[in-house]
């Protein structure tokens, strides 16, 4: 069974608690919540129903992040500042200050539940967070430009998946609208954050996960930025990284 490892972590031994857990899981439960910590990148993260449950596959994303804000770090002669929009639980915000952390991190995210399942898991890892609940950049004042914007917004439907083990049914236990956008579009989420962004006037850099979503559909989300290209860290795991200007 995926996760069995997991749940004989969380259980530490106990095998009746085990049997329990994994009947849960068997019964259609994501692991994650039934441990009550995912594994990401080598760390332990804190999660519940308050947030999102970090795919593994968005450790690519992380990875780019890292090597887009060392770009970054060369050209502006300092530490770079970034912006994680749905921060979610926190672990690609916390696994990105863990292995740089003279950068400074914010997370976003309109979910004040998960805010503050992040602020819990930054704790954890002793890491400087600044966390803000916003409505897109709502909350960012408009002469506060990051150098680098990312995130794993929703993506895709039901159909749009990295596994048949993370089904539909997987995702729709998670928050509500956390998964897939409300509106069924493939990617409204990210074409309204890149709009966000255009709108301020800011040369942010954006590295923003596409999944396993075709390249013309990215490409369409992408029109409205000047520069942009598709970073493909793994097999079939697209990245956007592009700038309004």
């Amino acid at each position: 069974m995926p996760y069995e490892a997991l749940l004989r972590q969380a259980a530490g031994g106990d095998e009746e608690r085990l049997a329990q857990m994994l009947a849960e899981v068997a019964a259609g439960a994501p692991a994650p919540y039934v441990a009550g910590f995912l594994l990401f990148r080598g760390h332990r993260f804190r999660i519940d129903r308050r947030a999102f449950i970090t795919d593994p596959e968005t450790s690519a994303l992380v990875d780019v992040v890292l090597a887009e804000g060392d770009r970054l770090a060369a050209t502006l002669g300092r530490s770079p500042c970034l912006v994680e929009f749905g921060v979610g639980a926190g672990s690609l915000a916390i696994s990105v200050k863990l292995a740089r952390p003279d950068w400074q991190l914010t997370g976003l995210d309109i979910d004040a539940g998960a805010l503050t399942l992040a602020r819990e898991n930054a704790s954890l890892h002793g890491v400087e967070l600044r966390l803000i609940q916003s409505d897109f950049l709502s909350a960012l004042p408009a002469g506060e430009a990051p150098d680098l914007i990312f995130g794993d917004p929703p993506w895709g439907g039901s159909e749009d998946l990295y596994d048949d083990e993370r089904d539909e049914r997987w995702y729709r236990q998670m928050p509500p609208h956390s998964a897939f956008p409300d509106d069924g579009g493939q990617t409204s989420v990210h074409d309204a954050l890149i709009a966000a962004t255009i709108a301020r006037h800011w040369p942010t850099l954006l590295v923003l996960n596409y999944g396993v979503l075709p390249e013309a559909v990215i490409a369409r989300s992408a029109g409205g930025l000047g520069d942009w290209r598709i970073a493909q860290p793994a097999p079939g795991i697209s990245v956007l990284v592009g700038r309004a200007r």
